[in-house]
Formats: C-alpha cells, sequence, structure tokens
C-alpha cells in the first residue's frame, strides 16, 4: 500500500479552508467566455506525486486584485477538498513575479514567492525551516494563448486602431465589421452611460467574414447591462432616395478625435461595388474610424453597418453599407437568442432628439 494511505497513518483532523463552487467545467465555461489575465487557467502539478500535498489539476481564477489556486482534481489521499483553495497569488510590479500563500499537504501556510514564465509554467518557492527551499511546478493545460481571450500586459494606451459599432442588446451584444476586429488579441469599447464616458473589455463571439460582420459582447465586471435601446431594427430593405445618417468614430485615435461624427446622404442604389446586393450605395460621407458604425434613416430605423467608401481620387461621397437583412442572419446564428431593439419612440422626436439618443448606444471600437 501507498505509505499515505489513511489506513497506515494516525487519523489528523485538518482544517477546512475557503472552498469555492468552482469545477473544471465551470472554469473552462468562464475562461472561454471572458477576458482574462495569462496566468489564469488550468494548469497541471509537476510536483512528485509521492508527495501528500500533491494536487493533480489546479484552476487559476482571479477575484479582485488576488489570484486564487483552486483544487479541480486530486490524489485519493490528499486532505484537500475539491473546490478548495491550494494558494493565493498577488501581483507584484513585474508580471513574472507574485507574492504567494501556499497551503502544504498538512493545511499549514508556507508563504513566500513564485515566478511565472512563458505564459506557460508556475513555479513556487517554498521555504522549510532548517531545510533548503523546495521548489513546486504547474505547467499550463488551458486556455492556449493563441485563442485570443487573454490580456497581453501591455500599454493599454498605445492601440493600434479603432472601428466603430452598435450596441444591439441590452446585455451588451454589440454589432461591427469583422475587419475591425481580425487578428486583434484586445479589445475595448468606449461609449456614454448616464452621461459619462464608460470603458468596458469586450471580445469577439460570432463572425461572418463573407460578408464582412462580427458580433462582440461586453464581458466586464464594471458593465451591470442597460436600459430598453430606444431604435428599431429594421429587415426589410429600404428604397433609394432614403435620407440617412452614418454614425461613428473616424479617425478617433489621431486626427478627428473621439466625440461621435454623424454625415448625413441618401440610399443611392440598393446595390453596392461591382453590383454586390448585399450593400447599399450611400453618399454620406465615410472615413476610416466609421467602419462597424451603424446607418440609420430619419425615422431611429436601423439600416445596416457602415463598411468601406470609395477614394475621392475615384469618386466623391461613395460609401457602402451592409444590409440589417445579413446584420440578422449574423444574429441568428448566436447560441442564444437575442430579442433585438423594436423601439418606435424615436419617430415622433426631432432629428437632433434621435441623434442625442442614437449616440448613446454607438460605441467606440479599439483593437490590439
Amino acid at each position: 500500500r501507498h505509505k499515505f494511505d489513511s489506513n497506515l497513518t494516525p487519523e489528523i483532523s485538518y482544517p477546512v479552508l475557503e472552498v469555492t463552487d468552482e469545477s473544471e467545467e465551470t472554469m473552462r465555461s468562464y475562461f472561454e467566455s471572458n477576458i482574462i489575465d495569462p496566468i489564469e487557467g488550468i494548469y497541471k502539478s509537476m510536483t512528485d506525486p509521492k508527495d501528500p500535498g500533491f494536487v493533480m489539476k489546479i484552476g487559476i481564477k482571479k477575484y479582485g486584485n488576488i489570484y486564487k489556486g483552486i483544487i479541480l482534481e486530486k490524489m485519493p489521499w490528499s486532505k484537500f477538498k475539491l473546490g478548495e483553495i491550494k494558494f493565493t497569488l498577488e501581483k507584484s510590479v513585474s508580471n513574472e513575479a507574485f507574492s504567494s500563500t501556499f497551503y502544504m499537504g498538512n493545511k499549514s501556510k508556507n508563504e513566500n514567492f513564485a515566478s511565472f514564465k512563458n505564459n506557460a509554467i508556475l513555479k513556487f518557492i517554498l521555504q522549510f525551516p532548517n531545510k533548503v527551499n523546495r521548489e513546486l511546478s504547474f505547467i499550463k493545460l488551458f486556455p492556449n494563448n493563441s485563442t485570443g481571450t487573454q490580456n497581453s500586459y501591455i500599454d493599454t494606451s498605445k492601440w493600434k486602431g479603432n472601428g466603430s459599432g452598435i450596441i444591439i442588446s441590452k446585455s451588451g451584444y454589440i454589432i461591427t465589421n469583422q475587419h475591425v476586429i481580425d487578428n486583434a488579441n484586445e479589445i475595448e469599447v468606449e461609449f456614454i452611460i448616464n452621461g459619462e464616458i464608460k470603458t468596458f473589455n469586450a471580445k469577439v463571439v460570432q463572425t461572418d467574414k463573407v460578408n464582412d460582420l462580427a458580433v462582440i459582447k461586453i464581458f466586464d465586471l464594471k458593465f451591470d447591462g442597460l436600459d430598453n435601446l430606444p431604435y428599431n431594427f429594421k429587415t426589410r430593405s429600404s428604397d433609394v432616395g432614403t435620407k440617412v445618417y452614418a454614425y461613428g468614430y473616424p479617425m478617433a485615435l489621431s486626427l478627428m478625435g473621439k466625440e461621435i461624427k454623424i454625415t448625413d446622404g441618401i440610399i443611392s442604389s440598393k446595390s453596392g461595388f461591382d453590383g454586390d446586393i448585399t450593400t447599399y450605395q450611400i453618399t454620406a460621407p465615410i472615413q476610416g474610424g466609421n467602419s462597424g458604425g451603424p446607418l440609420f434613416d430619419d425615422k431611429g430605423n436601423f439600416l445596416g453597418i457602415n463598411s468601406s467608401g470609395l477614394s475621392k481620387n475615384i469618386a466623391d461621397n461613395v460609401g457602402y453599407t451592409i444590409k440589417s437583412s445579413y446584420v440578422f442572419n449574423l444574429i441568428d446564428a448566436l447560441p442564444k437568442t437575442i430579442d433585438l431593439p423594436s423601439n418606435t419612440k424615436l419617430q415622433s422626436l426631432p432629428l437632433t432628439e434621435q441623434i442625442k439618443q442614437i449616440s448613446k448606444y454607438v460605441v467606440l471600437v479599439k483593437v490590439k
């Protein structure tokens, strides 16, 4: 029998540390649907399995400023419970160094340091009275760093580009262009709530590369949801000559500033470049950064997503908007049903008030 078999050792009462409701399934779901720090994830112990404190799998999750190592799988003789805290970490000024509180096999505290290398290896340095230090290592199994859900600890003031988007649900789903978020490691959205500019982390949940559309969603503890959206999502085609307004943040991070811009025009054709029936041709000016912003008519109806425009060297005031029916098809493909906006109250308001109301739901999308 194993030397740590309870039948061969005296029965000892061990304290129960903090026990969570987490399991490997719940943690995988959380990591797949949230923007997380590089150290968060599921790990396997690289420790000698003869150690009574040996744990097969640990999940590391951030709670406020503390990272908790939670037991997901253990050896039968371990005195820990599934979901119990095995260690806690607190980040230092370096992204690779942490202060740690590690609970040994007998539940005693060992306070020292831990290092995190190559986004994969977590090592603890444990001190023992009158003994040399001991190194304890874990290797990261999930998620893979290439999934795009992780922060990269780079300067958030240096974004590589921006686009625009429109909020389509109270829970924080947003439509933008696929080319805006393509290959982005980090996404942040910025918009007005209760008169204040707020920023939130977001991640991609669905894309349509053929039609250059994407659905992103706010995943941020600071986000509490929104009130009912005031506009109407129109899925039927609009006629040539319809007065339209393009909303967005053109060149917001460079020349034109982060105040929302609205340009007006008409639908000049129900087909776009080279006869493309998925888009309208519009006369409302479109600049870089307008991509992903919405097109509305003068009755508060959402008509589509602005995607591109022709250079003035070729033609003046030629822009293209992906029709709302194709946006609807992408939303319909989501695993979760979304109640689309169907509010007609803007119809009775003057244009200036319509613009004020709609602008609250048009977001600046920043990517890196």
